[in-house]
C-alpha cells in the first residue's frame, strides 16, 4: 500500500514491521521513511508525535481471517486489527485505511468482528466503510481480492487524491459508487 499512497502524492512518514527481512526490503525501497522494526503493541507511546497526520494506513496480518488458513478467531495475528485501531486512536488522523483479506468482509464467521471494528471506529469518530476490490481490476497480473476499511467522512475535505487516483487506475468499468456496503 505504501507505493500506492506515494504514487497518489502521500508522503509516508513512518512504517512499522515486525519482520526484520521485510523491514530491510522496505528500507531499501523507501529510504526517506522512518521504519520501526518492532511489534506495533510496543510502539504506541512513540505514535503520539504523529498525532493529527492526514492518514494512517496499514494491513494487519491476514492469516487468521483467510480461507486458506485456519480461520481461527483466537489467532494472535487476528488481534492486530485492534492494534491498528489503537494506533488510529492515538494518532487521531483525519482518515484511515486498513487492508485485509476479502474473508473479513464477506464471510458470516467474521460478521461480529467486522461489525465490532466498524462500531469501535465510530466510537472514535470515524465513519468506517468496508469495500472489496480485486487487484486484477487495477492492472495487477493476479486475481487478489482484498477488503479495504476506509474512514470516508473526512475524505471530502482532504486535499489528497487517493480514491480518485485508484478509481482512475481501474481496468474495468466499475465505479466506487457501485460498491455496496457490507
Amino acid at each position: 500500500m505504501d507505493v500506492g499512497f506515494e504514487n497518489a502524492g502521500i508522503k509516508v512518514l513512518l512504517a512499522n514491521e515486525i519482520d526484520k527481512m521485510a523491514s530491510k526490503t522496505f528500507i531499501e525501497n523507501h529510504p526517506d521513511t522512518k521504519m520501526i522494526v518492532d511489534d506495533i503493541n510496543n510502539i504506541f507511546p512513540m505514535l503520539e508525535e504523529y498525532k493529527g497526520v492526514d492518514i494512517v494506513f496499514g494491513g494487519p496480518p491476514c492469516q487468521g481471517f483467510s480461507v486458506i488458513g485456519k480461520m481461527d478467531p483466537e489467532d494472535i495475528r487476528s488481534q492486530l486489527i485492534w492494534s491498528f485501531l489503537k494506533a488510529v486512536e492515538i494518532i487521531q488522523p483525519r482518515a484511515f485505511v486498513m487492508e485485509n483479506v476479502k474473508a473479513l468482509a464477506a464471510i458470516a464467521k467474521w460478521k461480529n468482528v467486522r461489525e465490532e471494528f466498524i462500531a469501535k471506529a465510530k466510537e472514535l469518530g470515524y465513519g468506517c466503510i468496508p469495500f472489496v476490490v480485486n487487484a486484477a481490476e487495477y492492472g495487477t497480473p493476479q486475481k487478489r481480492e482484498r477488503v479495504f476499511l476506509l474512514e470516508l467522512e473526512e475524505w471530502k475535505s482532504l486535499e489528497i487524491s487517493f480514491l480518485n487516483y485508484y478509481i482512475s487506475k481501474r481496468v474495468k468499468h466499475q465505479r466506487y459508487e457501485n460498491y455496496s456496503r457490507i
